[in-house]
């Protein structure tokens, strides 16, 4: 029995939440970007748990669950799946218990209802090993949260009261930090959500812009769907609203609310590149010493690996390194292009861009 937990869910920012509240769990977990890649990961890996978004693009949890289920070859046809719905549509939840989903759980998700979910769910053997917050004189008092969590669980010290990116928050009118803090547990958890919330604004905002013009609306929903998701954790509560009121249209086939009000959706969303501007950490190119040959072919080489792997924090750990230097100009553009691919999780373009350079 594998002892991780699988999220598939197709917005970054809430995968990276999740995977943080199953960290204050002692819970080890993997990632899938959506349907299509949660396929191949039960095929190849047996889990403790399955936890799926219901809305997603090309493949919804729904048909999702239904392939887990009715395909040869996995190892995951009797693993308990959990859906992950909107609060603001009560029907999600009855719809994917009909569907055969072991429970659901509203997003974001609540620390409570996940501790809750996983010691009914998990084998005996991974339910043993929980980390539950234990009560005593120096304990928290009241609800268990997710802040509250992170402030019992063994986290590195948290960031300096005088940390920069903080201040500089403070002169973002449109974005209410402690709620962002508070639901992505802890400071650092929260600084990092709105680092991954920054850097996607353009590769988010395209893919929206580009649907509606299509007039695939329903592809539209599902993205500004996850924009509303991502928009609640780092607190940005009016481009949350107008993200809900926008899915409640599309949800409705509400055509003529969606060509009137998307633009201002795209043009408050872009604004927020300018807003958070403080959060690239590029130095100016004249500053940047020359890079040396042998550490770029070590940087190809080791991003090389990590895609194969998968593994999202060590291939953008090689990326943002390659930043501190000059690059020739084919590499920059490599570089570019490859932190624009990891921020949608599309690792066969990546290893194609490293094959063909």
């Amino acid at each position: 029995m594998n002892e991780k937990v699988l999220i598939v869910d197709d917005s970054e920012l809430d995968r990276f939440f999740i995977k943080k509240l199953l960290g204050y769990l002692g819970i080890e977990s993997e990632e899938a970007e959506g349907g299509k890649e949660c396929l191949k990961s039960v095929r190849s890996n047996e889990y403790a748990l399955i936890l799926m978004d219901y809305l997603m693009p090309s493949m919804t949890g729904i048909e999702t669950l239904n392939k887990i289920r009715g395909s040869n070859g996995n190892k995951n046809e009797s693993t308990p799946v959990i859906a992950l719905v909107s609060p603001d549509d009560p029907d999600e939840g009855k719809l994917c218990l009909e569907a055969g989903f072991a429970n659901y759980l509203d997003k974001p998700v609540d620390f409570k209802q996940l501790t809750a979910v996983l010691i009914m769910y998990l084998p005996d053997s991974v339910r043993g090993d929980l980390k539950l917050p234990t009560e005593d004189k120096n304990s928290i008092q009241g609800p268990i949260t997710a802040a509250s969590m992170a402030a019992r669980a063994p986290e590195p010290e948290p960031e300096p009261a005088g940390n920069d990116t903080l201040k500089a928050l403070e002169g973002v009118a449109e974005i209410d930090v402690q709620k962002g803090i508070s639901l992505c547990g802890s400071e650092d958890g929260y600084l990092t959500a709105l680092e991954i919330f920054y850097t996607s604004i353009d590769v988010k905002a395209d893919e929206i812009e580009n649907y509606y013009n299509n007039e695939d609306y329903k592809n539209y929903t599902i993205k500004v769907h996850a924009l509303k998701s991502s928009a609640n954790l780092i607190g940005a509560l009016q481009l949350w609203q107008d993200a809900k009121d926008l899915e409640e249209a599309g949800n409705n086939n509400n055509i003529e609310k969606i060509k009137n009000e998307t633009d201002a959706l795209l043009t408050a969303y872009r604004s927020f590149k300018e807003k958070l501007s403080f959060l690239s950490n590029e130095k100016e190119e004249e500053e940047k010493p020359p890079v040396d040959e042998s550490a770029l072919n070590d940087a190809y080489a080791s991003l090389n690996e990590f895609i194969d792997a998968m593994d999202f924090d060590l291939a953008d750990m090689v990326i943002k390194s390659m930043k501190d230097y000059k690059l020739p100009e084919k590499d920059d553009k490599i570089f570019k292009e490859m932190e624009r691919l990891l921020t949608g999780l599309n690792w066969e373009d990546m290893k194609k861009l490293i094959d063909e350079r």
